[in-house]
């Protein structure tokens, strides 16, 4: 504005175009131009002909936000054109980038394009007027409520200049000033713009102009000249296909200046208007869902507006448009398809309501041809687990009309229950149905079931792998229950790849569905599965993609204490033990009722991470207790398998430390004939890792050599280092040194030091002609990799850092310990 002033001043043209919307700052621009104008002597018009350049000496400068003129040029009193001035600023309410609404100009032309305020802007304001602190708590409120809007957020600033208000006083206020800024805007336009704006509100953008003009109860003609007043130009959407506001919150303030019977009324003819010309359903029934018509059509109209808006993420809306179809009294094959359809939507963020959709569609669901919408409730139910999900699916299965909705009902029966009933584990192929070849057909949810059997009974890990393999490749695109049991078995089988693949291939399919709560489950798993092979990284990304799914307050009770086991048992493996005090002490705080959990995997996990905590932290009695009533709650679960949670070998270690020997040996045997039985080479290592920390010293060393015997060549690589750790700690009591520094220097190598490792570094370095104590761990990692002859590059790669990082931790090594070069080091560092 400056530049175009000047260049006018010194006797020259220029043009300025002013586009923006109602409040962003169009009239208090115009006004500073005028004052920057008048100062460099210009001849300032707010009108075309006001004062006209004729009857003036010295160049003139326009001032307008009258574009319907400003083509023309301004006449004189005769009608004769009379000379342009030489400045032009106009304003045109709109914020696209159209021709500029003038004519010929000679000299150079501006745009300026006023937009609403951006966070950062808006955060500026606040911070201005009540302090940074309060700043960020009103921002979220601010911005929600102004749209951005400058002048209604400096209204709203100027209205409340005291104490900082709460957020919810704060959107209170902004509200009622964007209403009392909109009010004032359509008060200075016509009545026939006021009812275009109105009608464009309802459309919201699916008709055409032509309709909008018929809502409104105007011309076309006339409405062409309404959408051009000044005053309303900013606030429709110009590059929209059919006429609307440009902000569905000023839609929403616009609709609410009407009284309530106006607004129905428009409403309804704009229903009745979309009925005749054919509109979409799901635009019928957001059109539908502000009347009070009822109509036929209205209930499923309803339902399709429900289901649009889940598709597009917005599960409030759909809540509100599913929950008035069933108002409407939507009945047979719709309730149904209307019941998922609400159950979906709040399953993201209302779990509980939505299991008491699920529950009530296995109830209702009665309509020929509904399997579908049926075998999706019963599947999410039996992911839930627990006892009212069992009875809900065991009652639905009693009622099946057919033999394979049955089966597979009775299938996530099993499942949801979680627990071993008594009996054989049941086959996954059935002798009844039979395909074209005369084969008996195979039943996932069967096999899932069996496989989980066998998994919580510790036997046939054979067969287990074989049925839970069988679900993840030949189940499909099917149920989410069975194959995440599946990859659960094939875990705790350590048959890790089939297992992470399958709980990728559930992530995605569960994501294309919309399906948020499967996907959080899938994500949960692969995290715990990435626990137990040692890959901590990897499991705390997964935790973190799991949250970001489902935020932790939407998760289900009975799904949120796995999530918080998980989440502490990362962070103590990760040596942060604050971090998982942190995490428990909240899930204390937020803990539902036991009757509202009942027992479960979930509750078992949560009390198994509050005891390894306690024997982290030297509290041995407390972590006795919480490990006693895991095992409980295990073993109603009919879960003797230590591959599952192996709470017996930590209650061992704690009541050695408790001082009660004998208890620790009956647990460690008992664990161990667990473990064999169940076969895992993995699980029975563990055993004798733990079995080592619990045992006296004379039978420590045996169990502690065997697990690392077991553990060398599985997928658990931390527990692997672990064990060598343990292993020359129990060498080093016996004097063979330099077996356990040989044993510490690979564990060293193999992964992230643990608290112990220190400890024996530590023992290592203080004996007599140590070199050792001299290095950082850092420097000891890269030190005992270069003894072996490895080269920098070689260094690199193994320890995931730079070459020049291994050069200087070299450098300073051979500083420390007073040798020329790498030749030297393994004399220097006692290395075998």
């Amino acid at each position: 504005m400056e530049r175009a002033v000047r260049q006018v001043a010194d006797g020259g043209t220029a043009t300025v175009l002013v586009r923006g919307r109602p409040g962003t700052g169009r009239s208090a621009l115009l006004a500073e131009g005028a004052a920057l104008a008048r100062q460099a002597g210009l001849h300032v018009l707010t009108a075309p002909g006001q004062d006209g350049p004729a009857s003036v000496s010295g160049p003139s400068a326009l001032f307008t936000d009258d574009t319907r003129s400003t083509s023309k040029g301004p006449a004189s009193p005769t009608g004769r054109p009379e000379p342009r001035p030489a400045l032009w600023v106009v304003v045109e309410g709109s914020a696209g980038s159209g021709p500029a609404p003038l004519g010929a100009q000679a000299g150079p032309g501006y745009e300026l394009s006023l937009r609403p305020l951006t966070e950062h802007a808006v955060r500026t304001l606040l911070a201005r007027a009540y302090g940074e602190e309060a700043a960020d708590s009103l921002l979220p409120a601010a911005t929600a409520w102004t749209g951005g809007n400058p002048a209604v957020l400096c209204a709203a600033l100027r209205r409340r200049p005291g104490p900082p208000p709460d957020a919810a006083e704060f959107a209170a206020l902004a509200d009622r000033t964007g209403r009392h800024h909109l009010r004032t805007v359509l008060a200075r336009a016509s009545a026939r713009a006021s009812a275009l704006v109105t009608a464009s509100a309802v459309a919201a953008g699916h008709f055409s102009f032509r309709q909008v003009c018929g809502l409104a109860g105007i011309s076309v003609p006339d409405g062409e000249q309404a959408r051009t007043e000044p005053a309303v130009t900013g606030l429709l959407d110009s590059a929209a296909a059919g006429p609307r506001l440009y902000d569905p919150l000023v839609a929403e303030r616009a609709l609410g200046l009407l009284d309530g019977d106006r607004r129905r009324e428009l409403h309804e003819r704009a229903a009745r208007l979309a009925l005749r010309e054919g509109f979409p359903q799901d635009v019928l029934g957001r059109l539908a869902a502000r009347t009070s018509l009822d109509e036929p059509w209205v209930p499923g109209a309803l339902h399709a507006a429900g289901a649009a808006a889940r598709r597009s993420g917005d599960d409030d809306a759909a809540v509100v448009f599913l929950e008035r179809s069933l108002d409407h009294g939507a009945d047979g094959g719709l309730r149904t398809d209307v019941l998922l359809e609400l159950a979906k939507a709040q399953s993201s963020q209302r779990p509980v309501a939505a299991e008491r959709g699920f529950r009530r569609i296995l109830r209702e669901t009665d309509v020929p041809d509904r399997s579908g919408a049926l075998l999706f409730a019963a599947d999410v139910l039996a992911l839930r687990a627990g006892d009212d999900a069992a009875a809900a699916l065991g009652a639905a299965a009693a009622r099946a009309t057919s033999e394979a909705e049955r089966r597979t009902l009775r299938g996530l029966h099993a499942l949801a229950a979680e627990t071993r009933p008594p009996g054989p584990a049941p086959d996954a192929l059935y002798p009844g149905p039979r395909d074209g070849r005369g084969t008996p057909e195979f039943d996932a949810t069967r096999a899932a079931a069996g496989a989980w059997r066998h998994c919580l009974a510790g036997q046939k890990i054979d067969e287990a792998r074989r049925l839970a393999g069988s679900v993840l490749i030949r189940a499909g695109n099917g149920l989410f229950t069975p194959r995440l049991f599946a990859a659960r078995v094939l875990a705790v089988a350590e048959d890790v790849a089939l297992a992470r693949s399958g709980l990728q291939r559930i992530t995605a399919e569960a994501r294309r569905h919309g399906v948020s709560p499967v996907t959080g489950q899938a994500l949960l798993e692969l995290a715990e599965l990435a626990l137990r092979t040692g890959e901590l990284e990897q499991a705390r990304e997964r935790l973190a993609e799991a949250v970001a799914e489902v935020p932790r307050h939407h998760w289900h009770p009975r799904a949120l204490p796995g999530l918080i086991a998980v989440e502490a048992l990362v962070a103590l493996e990760s040596g942060r033990t604050d971090l998982a005090e942190s995490v428990l002490a909240r899930s204390a705080r937020t803990e539902v009722p036991p009757d509202r959990t009942g027992y479960g995997l979930g509750p078992a996990r949560l009390l198994f991470a509050r005891g390894v905590l306690c024997l982290r932290t030297g509290r041995t009695s407390e972590a006795r207790a919480q490990l006693r009533e895991c095992g409980r709650m295990l073993r109603s679960l009919g879960c003797v398998n230590p591959a599952v949670i192996p709470w017996r070998s930590h209650l061992a270690m704690a009541e050695a430390a408790c001082a009660a020997p004998r208890a620790a040996e009956r647990l460690v045997v008992e664990s161990l004939t667990a473990a064999r039985a169940w076969g895992a080479p993995g699980a029975v290592g563990a055993v004798h890792l733990w079995a080592g920390s619990a045992l006296p010293d004379r039978t420590a060393l045996g169990h502690l050599r065997t697990a690392v015997r077991l553990l060398g060549g599985m997928p658990t690589r931390r527990l692997y280092a672990r064990a060598m750790v343990a292993l020359a700690s129990a060498l080093l009591d016996t004097g063979r040194s330099a077996e356990a520094r040989s044993l510490l220097d690979e564990a060293v190598r193999r992964g992230r030091p643990f608290p112990l490792t220190e400890e024996v570094a530590a023992r290592l370095a203080a004996q007599p002609g140590s070199n050792r104590a001299r290095l950082s761990p850092a420097q000891l990692r890269v030190a005992l990799l270069a003894a072996e002859g490895r080269s920098n590059t070689a260094i690199a790669k193994e320890l995931s850092v730079g070459v020049r990082t291994v050069e200087l931790h070299l450098t300073h090594t051979y500083r420390a310990l007073g040798i020329n070069g790498r030749p030297d080091l393994t004399v220097a560092l006692g290395h075998p």
